[in-house]
């Protein structure tokens, strides 16, 4: 009988642990759903589990907002529902489907004319459970969730071995399936990764611009940028191309492509106008010393003081000694800094203030609840006087129309960035501001 690893074991017990417990203990209980395990485990020695993995949400969140995990679990739980009476007719379900955080677990009997589940019958049910979430995540819910939150699932055959208890056997078959779910998710991640190394090495990026614009003074004071991979491709959004790169080991040459075709594709950028390079924490010593040697050569506009290096609040969090000093580096070379998703993490404010950055980004989704959410309002007016505090000037981005701008501008914000003024494109868009 096939072994699941230590650490396999492990994670199968804690979320075992996160699905039933009987207090004190924190052993899995026996509740109706072990009972009726243990009684078809008694009955024919074994029974199947299926594990669907949904373990991206963070991926999510800062586009559609958190109420968007509540949709997907609900749409996946009325998707297993529908199937457990149709697909899954072949093999009897022992027991509803139960979730567990950012899991499901599908608990499986053998088919009334068989003593034991085939293989080649659990094989199939666990292709028509993927494909049937492939096809809901791509075509029923927002766009972009498939490519966010990609599905993972895994089957094993939980057989009964006297030598263990009931509860050492149900860990032993959870742990073997949700090895089978890790590896596909494993095969999707290299295959994004191979993906990623394919677009740096034809130089197949492509930069968006978004303007930052000031209403008051009707003026463009320069562009945020950001990138995406082929429009074919599942690298073609630019939060998941730059989630992939961040994690990949062709990072450093990601970055020096990245950068070359914003830098370049900026021509027409105005001699005053700021350029935002977004860049990670950790290649930025590299991307400062690049760009003091070759912005210049690919862009007489570009200046040290006319590049500004953004990057997420999130990455002061991770060795925050070496990213301060790397931070005081980059300044002293000329460039200024900006920090985005601020109001996302309020425990990276202490940090935020000794970066000293010249420019803060609120965060999106903190911009999108500003019309309808009073907090909304009062966590920006809060954000107003700790940007006046550290000397930064704070950029609104994300928004959409005239009112959200006017309701920001009564609270303080000064610079704005979104589809209200221009959406994101390939050259540098124009802003034709209203007649006064």
């Amino acid at each position: 009988m096939e072994r699941p690893t230590d650490e396999a074991l492990r994670r199968a017990q804690t979320t075992l642990r996160g699905l039933v417990s009987d207090g004190p203990s924190h052993l899995p209980s026996l509740n109706l759903v072990a009972d009726s395990i243990r009684l078809e485990l008694e009955k024919s020695g074994q029974v199947a589990l299926l594990y669907v993995g949904l373990t991206r949400y963070g991926r999510l969140e800062p586009v559609f907002g958190w109420h968007i995990v509540a949709e997907i679990l609900d749409a996946v739980a009325a998707n297993l529902e529908g199937m457990v009476g149709g697909t899954l007719r072949r093999l009897d379900v022992v027991s509803d489907f139960t979730l567990t955080d950012d899991a499901f677990i599908v608990l499986l009997s053998p088919p009334r004319s068989a003593a034991v589940i085939a293989d080649d019958d659990l094989a199939a049910v666990t292709r028509r459970v993927y494909e049937r979430l492939q096809s809901l995540l791509l075509n029923d819910l927002a766009p972009g969730v498939y490519d966010r939150v990609h599905p993972s699932v895994g089957s094993a055959v939980l057989a009964f071995d006297e030598a263990l208890t009931f509860e050492q056997n149900l860990q032993h078959g959870l742990a073997l399936a949700m090895q089978a779910a890790e590896e596909q998710a494993a095969l999707y991640d290299r295959d994004l990764d191979a993906t990623l190394a394919d677009c740096v090495a034809r130089g197949d990026l492509e930069p968006l611009f978004e303007p930052v614009v000031d209403p008051e003074a009707r003026q463009v004071i320069g562009y945020r940028s950001s990138l995406r991979g082929p429009f074919y491709s599942p690298l073609r959004l630019p939060d998941v191309l730059l989630d992939v790169a961040r994690r990949s080991e062709v990072l450093a040459s990601y970055g020096v492509v990245a950068r070359e075709a914003t830098v370049t594709a900026a021509a027409g950028l105005e001699p005053d106008a700021l350029l935002f390079l977004g860049c990670v924490a950790g290649e930025l010593p590299n991307a400062a010393v690049v760009a003091v040697s070759e912005f210049y050569s690919l862009n007489r506009a570009l200046v040290p003081q006319h590049v500004v290096f953004e990057i997420d609040a999130d990455d002061l969090a991770r060795n925050t000694a070496s990213t301060l000093r790397t931070l005081a580096d980059v300044r002293d070379l000329g460039f200024q800094l900006c920090i985005s998703g601020l109001g996302a993490q309020f425990t990276a404010l202490e940090l935020i203030a000794e970066a000293a950055p010249d420019y803060l980004c609120l965060d999106p989704m903190l911009i999108a609840g500003i019309g309808a959410d009073l907090t909304a309002i009062e966590v920006v007016q809060l954000l107003v006087r700790f940007a006046g505090r550290i000397g930064a000037q704070l950029i609104a981005t994300g928004v959409r129309d005239q009112e959200q701008q006017s309701l920001l501008a009564r609270n303080g914000i000064e610079l704005f960035c979104g589809e209200a003024f221009a959406r994101a494109d390939t050259r540098l868009p124009q802003v034709t501001f209203p007649e006064e």
